[in-house]
């Protein structure tokens, strides 16, 4: 038999038993999405609605919050809670790049601004988000303990899934995101936390989702090597809908890291109930390459291969049993090989290399039934400076503005409410939201006063929880570039 029709075959049977697997974990993933989608949302509409704030400047109206489905008045869910920011918590490195358990939510955060050689710029982003899920043992994962789908589990088997590391606390998101002028790929991944497929390494470190992975050589961030995928999204009828971008990026740190706020405790309200963990990393030089295809490579299919594997496992598997059985599929298949064989030959590589800013956070607070959304900036300005600007929208108090400015020697100063002005000037119809793409940011003490646009209206991912990140310009005493978030809209 033909090396090429024994690939075929092994493939049909790797087909074959996922399709079997995937149609019993579906409801598995779903519950997973709802979970997350239920620690930070009320299940209402999303539709926002424009207003004039409390000092004239136009801002959209979410109605719904942003925080968790449940109120602050439930003595059961507070007791579940987890850990609260300490603002006299003394981060360490590497200590505090790994996960924090204790913690309800946690994020390594990676924007990127870059362009090729041709001068074509792109925005990047990538993330890992880890979720604790405060019912673990009660309510419904109690059921899902106690039975699999609906049927009872006897107490020896009932006690091997109390054990099980499937039976722990921890959900895994992450999302990527690269824009182009007039394209967006955008993928996102779901894992339960270990059982091996997401998580974070510490010795050397790691963050990974199947086969997204951040990965160093020491047991610190930086540096670091970033391999991940996503798939084109845009609406052009110019562009194949199964185009796929692999990124392969190599990160160098050439500067310090910054923790924000108070020596990382950062305050996002006014009365202090609102905080977390935060520490940047704005220094970061990224290059490597962009690779266009149809369509992803799946790993069995890599031409550099030794097919004598191949070849070991089909000879052990059922062969002469599935062989009548699959002769139709088989002839499928074989064309499905041979185009992505095709697609790695006629793949389109573009080498990029830019600048970029990575934020690690971590926090119990920022999720109540009082949270709105907030709004990120991170700012490259041309003379090396860095700024981050956030602003955080609560139901009935004033919106908390604060910041950090960071000169090009990485020497910091605190922003408090009182030493900076954001302000959103416009709104933009992005879909059939009210997004405010145009801003104006003024630092009196660091003589600062600067608009700030995104540079493509429609930088929306249109992830489980949605929401905007994209590439802005900053122009006025100022000039640079940037990265743009807006939650809860």
């Amino acid at each position: 038999m033909g090396k090429l029709k024994k690939v075929s075959i092994l493939l049909v049977i790797v087909i074959l038993f996922a399709l079997a697997i995937v149609s019993s974990t579906t409801n598995g993933i779903s519950n997973a999405t709802s979970n997350i989608r239920a620690l930070l949302f009320n299940q209402k509409s999303n539709n926002a609605t424009s207003s004039t704030s409390r000092n004239g400047a136009a801002t959209a109206m979410p109605s719904q919050s942003f925080g968790r489905g449940f109120s602050n008045t439930s003595p059961h869910r507070l007791e579940r809670l987890g850990e609260v920011a300490d603002p006299n918590y003394k981060i360490t490195f590497p200590k505090d790049h790994y996960s924090h358990d204790s913690f309800d939510i946690e994020w390594w955060y990676l924007t990127a601004n870059l362009q090729d050689g041709e001068g074509n710029a792109y925005g990047l982003q990538w993330t890992l988000f880890r979720f604790r899920n405060p019912n673990v043992d009660t309510g419904e994962q109690k059921t899902i303990k106690d039975s699999i789908d609906g049927n009872a589990l006897n107490p020896e088997n009932k006690s091997k899934a109390t054990k099980s590391n499937w039976s722990n606390e921890h959900l895994y998101m992450a999302h990527a995101s690269v824009h182009s002028a007039s394209k967006h790929w955008f993928s996102e991944k779901f894992a339960r936390g270990n059982v091996g497929n997401a998580g974070v390494d510490q010795t050397p470190f790691k963050l990974f989702i199947d086969d997204w992975q951040w990965t160093s050589p020491t047991a610190g961030l930086l540096p670091a090597k970033l391999t991940f995928n996503a798939k084109l999204i845009s609406n052009s009828a110019e562009i194949s809908e199964t185009s796929y971008l692999k990124v392969q990026l190599n990160l160098s740190n050439t500067g310090p890291y910054v923790l924000q706020g108070q020596r990382g405790y950062s305050i996002k309200s006014a009365n202090g109930e609102h905080a977390s963990h935060y520490y940047s990393a704005p220094f970061i030089n990224i290059d490597g390459t962009f690779t266009m295809s149809e369509a992803l490579t799946p790993p069995d299919l890599n031409p550099n291969r030794n097919l004598n594997e191949l070849d070991r496992q089909i000879n052990n598997s059922a062969e002469n049993v599935i062989t009548k059985n699959i002769a139709a599929t088989n002839v499928i298949t074989t064309k499905q090989l041979e185009k992505s064989m095709s697609s790695i030959t006629s793949a389109k590589q573009i080498a990029v290399k830019g600048n970029a800013w990575f934020d690690q956070e971590w926090t119990s607070q920022l999720f109540d039934q009082a949270t709105l959304g907030w709004d990120w900036l991170s700012l490259h300005l041309d003379n090396g400076d860095k700024i981050m600007a956030f602003r955080m929208r609560l139901q009935g108090p004033p919106d908390y503005i604060t910041g950090t400015y960071i000169h090009s020697d990485g020497s910091t100063t605190t922003l408090m409410p009182s030493d900076i002005e954001l302000n959103a000037i416009e709104l933009t119809a992005v879909g059939n939201k009210k997004l405010p793409l145009y801003w104006q940011l003024k630092i009196e003490s660091k003589g600062l006063e600067v608009s700030i646009k995104a540079t493509k209206n429609d930088q929306w991912n249109p992830a489980s929880i949605a929401y905007y990140e994209g590439t802005v310009a900053v122009s006025g005493t100022h000039k640079g570039k940037g990265f743009l978030e807006l939650t809860g809209y």
